[in-house]
């Protein structure tokens, strides 16, 4: 007997518990953005912990210069 890969298993499935897996999973992720926004506003990040983070990030701000608006 051979083994069904999980996407064999998935599929396998009857359409009415897929689409019950797909609509848990959306519930899961939903409540857990929703709890992490909540945590977020009851425990504030620290000054410190703002710097830190921000030392972390790749994302680099520049200034844009308008070239329109310069005189040539």
């Amino acid at each position: 007997m051979q083994r069904k890969s999980l996407w064999g298993s998935y599929k396998n499935l009857s359409p009415r518990t897929r689409i019950w897996i797909g609509v848990g999973g959306m519930v899961f992720s939903t409540a857990g953005i929703l709890i992490s926004d909540l945590l977020e506003s009851q425990y504030p990040a620290t000054e410190a912990e703002k710097q830190r983070a921000e030392a972390l990030s790749p994302v680099t701000v520049v200034d844009h210069i308008d070239h329109t608006k310069t005189s040539r």
